[in-house]
């Protein structure tokens, strides 16, 4: 796995619903947050998951502003994937963490990064030691209203041996 990666906000909520937030430094050596992702989960979206955890000095030192995304992921994309591409794009060898399937697509086919999803992240926080189990936290999210498919749930578990 990539030591670099880049964080939309999907995942920021996700591991923060489950208070796992401490999982991404300990996967990776340098996580970032675009700019537009900090804006949407610690500024606009103050007092509901993540918010919080974002708001802390150690990781407002991991913003970073993106550069302009291409016109195609503007079209495309809402505007944090868009940064979380462009972002990534700039500091490749780079992982882009996002769970929207559309935004994973391009992200990977267009631009050929390597992306994972909170299910993927789970899984290598699984085979790294960091958690035991990886159902429990992917059914704690669904029970949270967080959208996850049956079919990522199924193939994460697998990939686990759950």
């Amino acid at each position: 796995m990539l030591d670099r990666a880049v964080i939309n906000a999907g995942p920021l909520v996700a591991l923060s619903l489950l208070d796992k937030l401490e999982l991404l430094p300990a996967l990776f050596g340098e996580i970032w947050v675009p700019q537009a992702v900090f804006n949407e989960v610690a500024v606009a979206g103050i007092g509901k998951p993540g918010a919080g955890g974002l708001q802390t000095a150690e990781w407002q030192s991991r913003v970073r502003v993106s550069p302009m995304p291409d016109p195609l992921l503007v079209m495309e994309l809402d505007t944090g994937e868009a940064e979380v591409v462009s972002l990534a794009r700039q500091l490749a060898p780079c992982m882009a963490i996002i769970d929207e399937r559309r935004g994973r697509r391009i992200a990977q086919q267009v631009y050929g990064l390597p992306v994972k999803g909170t299910a993927g992240l789970l899984v290598e926080a699984h085979r790294s030691g960091l958690i035991t189990a990886v159902r429990p936290h992917l059914l704690a999210l669904r029970v949270a209203g967080y959208f996850i498919a049956e079919g990522v749930i199924a193939a994460a578990c697998q990939a686990v041996g759950e």
